[in-house]
């Protein structure tokens, strides 16, 4: 049986390649910082303001596109 140190070793605890995508993107098109929580097939990302989130919302396909999403996008605001 293996260890937990043996199991947690041979995982890769890295982000994913979208989600700094998305930071980047974020930090690029608005300069501002955000915070992405991934559950299952949903990436779930968290902005500052809600003029903000509003604004990443119209343009929500575009982000999609730029950033090569393959998952269904939520947009919060609220505290990071």
């Amino acid at each position: 049986m293996d260890s937990l140190q043996e199991i947690l070793g041979k995982k890769n605890f890295a982000a994913p390649d979208e989600v700094k995508a998305v930071k980047d993107y974020m930090q690029r098109r608005y300069k501002s910082d955000c915070s992405i929580q991934i559950q299952r097939d949903t990436l779930i990302l968290k902005v500052p303001n809600s003029s903000l989130a509003s604004t990443v919302r119209l343009e929500q396909n575009r982000l999609i596109d730029a950033c090569h999403l393959k998952k269904r996008l939520v947009i919060r605001w609220g505290r990071l």
